[in-house]
């Protein structure tokens, strides 16, 4: 298993590359959500006994947050719109997934064209993650 930084840093170099070759881009956001991806799967196998590595996305982040947590991270919409950019760069079309289907807030607003910005926003996005949950939980 890959781990969260060295996904990170390639994450970070696809994103920088994005202006050679809109590929690059998409590979970043692929990275981004695969760090996101690893660091729920490690964290839930740790964290809770029944946690299913197999399930979707957003669903295994909500419940480890409710359950280790008690609330949701402050990243939380960005969750949302790398997992929707996420879903952009694989071929899907449907509608965004949410963290919480109750939610009140708007989907996220996923951009027509992938660019070099919404890539390194997206490294961004997965750093903020990365660091925000280890802090959160020793408060």
């Amino acid at each position: 298993m890959a781990h969260p930084g060295r996904l990170l840093r390639l994450a970070d170099d696809m994103a920088g590359r994005g202006a050679e070759d809109a590929g690059f881009a998409a590979l970043a956001v692929l990275a981004a959500h695969a760090v996101l991806e690893s660091l729920v799967n490690q964290l839930g196998r740790q964290e809770i006994q029944s946690f299913n590595e197999r399930a979707r996305f957003l669903p295994k982040w909500h419940d480890l947050c409710e359950r280790t947590l008690g609330r949701q991270l402050d990243a939380a919409p960005d969750l949302e719109l790398l997992h929707a950019l996420r879903d952009g760069v694989a071929g899907f079309s449907g509608p965004p997934e949410r963290l919480d289907r109750r939610s009140p807030t708007p989907p996220p607003e996923v951009p027509e064209m992938l660019s070099v910005e919404t890539a390194r926003w997206a490294v961004g996005a997965a750093r903020r993650v990365v660091e925000e949950f280890p802090s959160t939980r020793g408060s």
